[in-house]
C-alpha cells in the first residue's frame, strides 16, 4: 500500500519545469510560454502559472515587465555575487563533522557539478533549515554556470579535489581554500556567463548575447 501523499499538480509542474531549466532543455533567455508548458506537463495552465511564480522567487525564472517569464539568466555581477554568497554559506559548514572518505570517494567519482551538489548536501545535512535552504536554491541557481567550469577553468576537478580533501581532513586550511575557490569563479563570472549564453544559442534560434 503506497502511503506517500499525492503530489499536487503545481508541484508537479514546478518539478518538471525545474528539471526542464537545469538540464537546459529550457535554455536561459528562453520565453516560457503558459500554454505551450501546460501542454507539454500535461497539465492546466494554473499550476503551470503558480509553479513559475515560485521558479521565479527562487530566481530561476524572470518575470518581464510588464508580463510573461523567461529563464533566467544572471548579470555578470548577479554572477560573481552569487558565488561569492555560497562560498559564505559552505564555510560556515564545511568543518561539521562527516564521513571524510566518502566526500573524497565523491569528489573522485562523480561528474564535477552533481558531486559539488551532491557534497554540499552531504555537508550541510543537519545544518540550520535557513542555512539549507538557502545553500539548495544557490546551487540550482549556479548548476548552470557550474556545468561549464572546466570549459573555461584549468585544474577544475584536481583544484576541487583538494579542497574537498582538505575539508574531509577537517585541515585549517579548509576555509582559506573554500575562499579562494569561490573567489576564482567570482573573478571569472564574465566569461562563465558567456559560454552559458553561447552553449544556450542553438535552442534560441541563434540569438545574439
Amino acid at each position: 500500500l503506497n502511503m506517500s501523499a499525492p503530489v499536487s499538480a503545481a508541484e508537479r509542474a514546478y518539478s518538471e519545469i525545474k528539471a526542464m531549466i537545469l538540464s537546459g532543455a529550457l535554455p536561459v533567455r528562453a520565453r516560457l510560454d503558459v500554454e505551450r508548458l501546460a501542454r507539454a506537463v500535461g497539465l492546466s495552465s494554473m499550476p503551470v502559472r503558480q509553479a513559475l511564480a515560485r521558479l521565479s522567487w527562487e530566481g530561476l525564472v524572470r518575470a518581464g515587465a510588464t508580463s510573461g517569464y523567461s529563464v533566467a539568466l544572471w548579470s555578470e555581477r548577479e554572477l560573481a555575487e552569487l558565488y561569492q554568497w555560497r562560498g559564505h554559506l559552505f564555510a560556515m559548514v564545511a568543518l561539521r563533522k562527516v564521513s571524510g572518505p566518502e566526500l573524497v570517494r565523491i569528489a573522485r567519482t562523480r561528474p564535477y557539478a552533481e558531486a559539488f551538489a551532491d557534497i554540499s548536501r552531504a555537508i550541510e545535512e543537519g545544518a540550520n533549515s535557513e542555512l539549507r535552504r538557502s545553500a539548495k536554491i544557490a546551487d540550482e541557481r549556479l548548476h548552470l554556470a557550474r556545468v561549464v567550469e572546466e570549459e573555461v577553468l584549468d585544474d577544475v576537478a584536481a583544484e576541487f579535489e583538494a579542497l574537498i580533501k582538505s575539508i574531509a581532513e577537517r585541515s585549517a586550511r579548509a576555509i582559506v581554500l573554500i575562499a579562494a575557490f569561490h573567489r576564482r569563479r567570482s573573478d571569472h563570472a564574465p566569461l562563465l556567463r558567456q559560454r552559458v549564453v553561447v552553449r544556450a544559442l542553438p535552442k534560441n534560434g541563434g540569438a545574439p548575447s
